[in-house]
């Protein structure tokens, strides 16, 4: 291989095409990406799937297969719950968090091997995922359900076995954010986070789980974008070879392949440029660079490498050492013989009844009755009596729908308006009803923001009409920090399919009780 081959080999890329079209199929950027520019790896982002029509999605994979000079690694994060690039015609398993209310560890590897069956079916062959971050800070913006829980023998048990169920099916896992992303109010995707604790409690907390990745043969592991003072007071994880070479390679013995979170989130561009953080993470001991967004980042990224080689910055040496564990996980998968998916056979492999009844499984195992100090649930209506399902949310109507098969008469309102509005609506509607069910969600990411302090009054006011009231926090279990006096709450963990119709199977008692808080709720 010639060095531009190498660092090529080194390029995990994604394409924003110019039109809806360019984003689906093979067009000049991705051509650039694969072709000329040789990258070992392409990310698929949700505007890279046609949602539509899966067959669309393969095929565009398998021309870019054969554009390639070696087999791609085809990656998307398909973690489960809220973060699925695969959404619809897929079987889109229930979050992290809920796996981690079933306490069935079990659960974990049948859904990460299903997962991976249906992925590997699309021609995809990499998943970033698990994430093995341990959430014990209820403020943390982006992680939340996206953690097993808050317990680093939890988390580090269940991710072990996610790495089991998405590799024993022949897809390349990836443990994330190392070393830890969990304990956080910042997101990197907007800033530069740090964790200030010292070495003992990263051992105890935020390394565990990398641990138990690594001894269940994790293929590789993703770097987080944080500052960890006791680690290296200077440079976050991504850049830091102490932290890289130092902690991950020599101390933790991990020979696996390393990548990094996306050299675009402003915990890396609003510091550095990307073309000289690139060097920075290769310098580290990182193996794969993930740019996914940018064509001329990607450009300026893979020349700033090549000169840092060619002006002997880096030893090329060091370029052969991340290229070999690249090469060899793609050998390991057999990437070369598996590298053409069959359009054709997507109805043997996705959405299967076996894969749907592991979602239900763990929907139903997962959602959590924290609260039912009246013993409301299971809920009894008298005769004539409607049931009022409101809320911010817009999940309002399918919560409605999911517990019309339980109750003759249900009525769904979704509030929507400036405060005046929405607080209007609140008597008349709850007038006649002789139960009410509202949905809550904290600040998504990437969404229109619930105003929070509105939906806490919402609530409130419900609460003091003195009717049955059930409170589902449809997303994060904390929600009930706000409103700490009501005194029937459920919380699903996410709200993709069975999950809703999870909580509305409790609700009406068609299911007993059986998820356990995996997080404190203060």
């Amino acid at each position: 291989m010639t060095l531009e081959q190498k660092i090529g080999a080194m390029l995990m890329l994604g394409w924003e095409g110019d039109n809806p079209t360019d984003d689906t199929t093979v067009c000049a950027k991705n051509r650039e990406i694969v072709k000329d520019m040789g990258a070992g790896g392409i990310i698929l982002m949700g505007r890279n799937i046609r949602h539509d029509d899966l067959t669309v999605t393969v095929n565009t994979i398998n021309e870019l297969q054969a554009l390639a000079r070696e087999p791609l690694l085809v990656n998307v994060d398909q973690e489960g719950g809220m973060v699925a690039r695969f959404q619809d015609g897929v079987t889109v398993m229930p979050s992290a968090m809920t796996l981690g209310a079933t306490r069935r560890p079990d659960l974990a590897y049948k859904a990460c091997r299903a997962c991976a069956e249906e992925l590997i079916a699309l021609g995809v062959n990499y998943n970033f995922a698990p994430c093995v971050d341990v959430n014990n800070n209820p403020d943390n913006p982006i992680i939340g359900t996206r953690s097993y829980g808050e317990s680093p023998d939890l988390v580090a048990d269940f991710g072990a076995q996610a790495v089991r169920g998405f590799q024993d099916a022949g897809l390349v896992a990836c443990a994330k954010h190392f070393p830890g992303h969990g304990d956080t109010a910042v997101d990197s995707h907007l800033a530069l986070p740090s964790i200030p604790y010292p070495r003992e409690r990263l051992e105890a907390v935020e390394l565990k789980p990398f641990r138990a990745a690594i001894a269940a043969g994790v293929s590789s592991i993703m770097t987080t974008h944080i500052l960890f003072p006791a680690l290296d007071p200077d440079l976050p994880s991504t850049l830091s070879p102490k932290i890289i070479n130092g902690l991950l390679r020599a101390e933790m013995g991990y020979d696996g392949v390393i990548v990094t979170d996306s050299m675009e989130m402003k915990g890396i561009a609003a510091n550095w440029s990307v073309p000289e953080a690139s060097v920075l993470a290769i310098e580290a001991g990182v193996d794969l660079i993930l740019i996914p967004h940018t064509l001329d980042t990607m450009r300026e990224s893979r020349e700033a490498i090549i000169k840092a080689v060619k002006d002997g910055r880096i030893s090329e040496s060091r370029i052969d050492e991340s290229v070999t564990r690249i090469m060899a996980m793609k050998r390991r998968y057999d990437l070369g013989r598996r590298r053409f998916a069959d359009p054709n056979a997507l109805g043997r492999f996705l959405r299967t009844p076996e894969h749907l009844t592991i979602q239900r499984q763990i929907a139903e195992c997962g959602v959590t009755l924290v609260r039912n100090e009246d013993q409301t649930i299971p809920l009894k209506l008298g005769v004539g009596e409607k049931l009022l399902v409101t809320g911010m949310h817009f999940t309002v109507p399918r919560l409605a729908s999911a517990l019309r098969a339980h109750f003759d008469s249900v009525e769904a309102l979704e509030l929507k308006g400036d405060r005046d509005e929405v607080m209007k609506q609140l008597p008349a509607a709850a007038s006649g009803a002789g139960a009410i069910v509202v949905a809550t969600c904290p600040v998504e990411p990437w969404r229109q923001a619930t105003d929070q302090a509105l939906q806490a009054d919402v609530v409130k006011s419900l609460y003091a009409l003195g009717k049955k009231l059930v409170v589902v926090a449809v997303r994060d279990p904390y929600d009930l920090r706000r409103f700490p006096d009501v005194r029937t709450y459920i919380c699903t963990y996410g709200y993709r399919e069975g999950s809703l119709e999870a909580a509305a199977s409790l609700i009406a008692g068609a299911i007993p009780p059986r998820g356990m808080l995996p997080v404190t709720i203060d």
